[in-house]
């Protein structure tokens, strides 16, 4: 008995780790032009690096979500995060968004498209006056089954 309550400890905890790496909080957000709406919400015109494995998907699929890249700081990176979906909120207002991933960056937190996710969240202006926002993200299900 003693031995099952130390293996559903551990199991807990691992589940807990897991969990908690699929989120970060305080994390910076840019925004960039992938301009979806106006590209017929082509990957390969947007030239990102999920275009690879994801240019084929349906435009439904595509244009579901808003885009964004994502660098981290937690969660699944490279090809591993192609496709996963993203709720975004603005820590100043509040303001929530579900984001696909669909490019990599290198600023250490998420680069999301101007029109579809990034003025969807930054409700107060103050975004476009510092040129980013402050956001917590989770990885959350991009309902695509």
């Amino acid at each position: 008995m003693a031995g099952r309550v130390a293996l559903m400890a551990v199991l807990l905890c691992a589940v807990a780790a897991m969990a908690a790496a699929q989120s970060a909080s305080n994390v910076r957000a840019t925004y960039n032009f992938y301009n979806p709406e106006k590209i017929n919400w082509d990957l390969n015109t947007a030239s990102a690096y999920c275009a690879t494995w994801d240019a084929s998907m349906s435009f439904a699929w595509r244009s579901k979500y808003g885009w964004t890249a994502f660098c981290g700081p937690a969660g699944p990176t490279g090809q591993a995060s192609c496709g996963k979906c993203l709720l975004v909120t603005n820590t100043a207002t509040g303001a929530q968004i579900t984001a696909r991933i669909v490019d990599q960056c290198s600023n250490g937190g998420l680069d999301l498209d101007y029109d579809t996710v990034f003025s969807k969240i930054d409700t107060n202006g103050q975004g476009l006056n510092d040129g980013h926002l402050t956001v917590n993200y989770q990885f959350v299900d991009c309902g695509d089954n």
